[in-house]
Parts: structure tokens; sequence; C-alpha cells
């Protein structure tokens, strides 16, 4: 896996709009839904003054869509594209691509297990953890949140895991954890330091 970096041109976008995106980028490339471990970063941007939960899109904010190398010549295709997002064109500029870094501690901003009870939540980490990527280290769940889809709300909790060899960290950012990466949920990313996001998530 990869992740490719597009450049975007728009206005605003609605604040709510992983969902919107994800129909956006599957109308456009259907394969995208083929890999489990395909996702779509959480789009970041500036919250704008009136009031209409909406973000404003500045050349500051970036699509990161997380890719297997393989389809990477694939991805051609979008540069171009005007995505309509309930209403607000966003259109999507060139890609660079970004490789993973090996750190000890990674971060994802929403993990959806299907739980939505802390205790369960951590259950669940802790089964992914041992059962599948075979590794004990450390972690931290952030505030419980809420994330809509077109089959409801979903619950989960941002996820720090820290003190993560380096082989496994790039298999997490690979693989990813739990549901719905296409919406946003369960994609690493890595952090030179587990200092700054732990006041933002407890």
């Amino acid at each position: 896996m990869i992740d490719l970096q597009f450049d975007l041109v728009g206005t605003t976008i609605p604040a709510e709009s992983a969902q919107l995106l994800s129909d956006a980028l599957l109308g456009a490339l259907p394969w995208l839904g083929e890999d489990p471990a395909t996702g779509v970063h959480h789009l970041k941007g500036a919250e704008t003054n009136s009031g209409d939960l909406s973000l404003n899109i500045n050349r500051r904010t970036k699509l990161f869509i997380r890719v297997p190398k393989v389809r990477v010549d694939d991805m051609q295709q979008l540069v171009g594209q005007s995505l309509d997002l309930a209403g607000h064109a966003l259109q999507i500029g060139s890609f660079k691509p970004r490789e993973f870094s090996p750190f000890n501690h990674i971060y994802a901003h929403f993990v959806d297990t299907g739980s939505a009870s802390e205790e369960q939540f951590v259950q669940d980490v802790m089964r992914e953890l041992d059962g599948h990527f075979h590794l004990h280290c450390g972690f931290i769940c952030g505030k419980p949140q809420t994330l809509q889809s077109a089959s409801g709300p979903l619950h989960g909790f941002s996820l720090m895991l820290h003190d993560v060899p380096p082989h496994k960290s790039l298999q997490f950012q690979d693989e990813g954890i739990g549901r719905n990466h296409l919406l946003g949920c369960g994609i690493f990313i890595p952090h030179k330091s587990i200092a700054p996001v732990v006041p933002a998530i407890l």
C-alpha cells in the first residue's frame, strides 16, 4: 500500500463529508472498494464562520488516498475530475506518492470496530493486536466519536499505538484496523512523538 497526496481546488464542502467523498470516489473509480485495505484519509479543513457546518478548502487542504502500489497508475484517472459533494464542487488536482514511515508511534483519527462502548472497543483492539498482528504494545483510546454514514451513525474512538516495532508499524499502515476504511476509519499515520497527541485525544 501507499498514500497518494492530491491537490484540491474548491471553496467549501460539508463538514460531514466522509460518506459523500467515499461515494463520489467510488463513482469515479469503482475498484476502490475491491481491496479492504484501500482507504480515504479523514479530510481536514478549516471550519467556516458562517455556522452552516461546512469546511473551507484552500491550497493547504490535501486529499490522501491509500491504495495498493499496483494501482498508482490507475489513479491518474482521478486527476482533473470534479466531485459533487451535496452540491459542493471539489476538483481533484495532481498527486504525489508518500511512502510509509516505520515510526514507533502511529495514530488513527477514528477507528470503527462495531462497538460503541469504550470497554468493548478496548477488547476489540486487544483481540486484533493479539490475534491478527501478534503484537504486544501500548495503546491509548481517545474520546468517543460519531461518524455519519449511509447505514446510520458509526461509533468509534481515535487510537494511538506506541512502542510499535518498525515492521509492525508498516503492517498496521498497510492493513489498518476495524471497518470502513473508505470513510476514513482505521487508517494509521506515523507520529514522531506521543506527547502532542495524548492531550488532544483524552
